[in-house]
């Protein structure tokens, strides 16, 4: 049984042990998800002991298959819902701003719940279109938009230079909004 397994086997039997098991696990990468996006420790925090919560809610009802992956997304939702609610206040919280105006040419936002599934489509749509990308353009991809990490933190972390990161991310954006183009959506 892998170490995600045993975790879950313990939320499953609603063993408390599985919440520090967690913390213990992936407590960093939580948190640096959730700091990329809010770029405040107290916050980050706040919304990292809600992952645990929320997830503590969930697996009895849900078994997933990837635990960092259930998790990292939770963390994420309640980070980038977190941020909303700080802009509505009108605190100057700018980091996902910067990563949406980049993706701004290939994405249109919409807030009407209407358009609930034209988004899960268009999710499903950039699933189908990172698939087909070369593994260093979706490696890339994915952790500037999904793990909102910055262009400088990509290129160390896969030692190469931040140009060669920005090119690569522009040009996957170029050809995302070319792909999106092509199936019909208007951006």
């Amino acid at each position: 049984m892998t170490r995600d397994e045993e975790i879950i086997e313990l939320f499953w039997n609603r063993n408390e042990q599985a919440i520090e098991e967690l913390q213990q696990t992936y407590g960093k990468e939580l948190f640096g998800i959730s700091y990329r996006i809010l770029n405040n420790r107290l916050d980050s925090e706040e919304c990292v002991n809600d992952t645990y919560l929320s997830t503590w809610n969930s697996i009895p009802h849900t078994r997933p298959k990837f635990l960092f992956a259930y998790i990292g997304k939770i963390v994420r939702n309640l980070s980038i819902d977190h941020l909303k609610k700080l802009k509505s206040k009108k605190r100057e919280v700018d980091n996902l701003a910067i990563l949406l105006s980049e993706l701004e040419d290939c994405i249109s936002t919409k807030n009407s719940i209407t358009e609930e599934l034209e988004y899960k489509e268009l999710a499903k749509d950039i699933s189908i279109f990172l698939r087909k990308q070369k593994e260093e353009y979706r490696v890339y991809f994915i952790e500037r938009y999904w793990y909102a990490k910055s262009v400088r933190e990509i290129a160390k972390e896969y030692e190469v230079s931040e140009k060669k990161v920005e090119s690569i991310l522009y040009r996957c954006r170029k050809k995302l909004q070319q792909f999106l183009t092509e199936r019909g959506y208007i951006l």
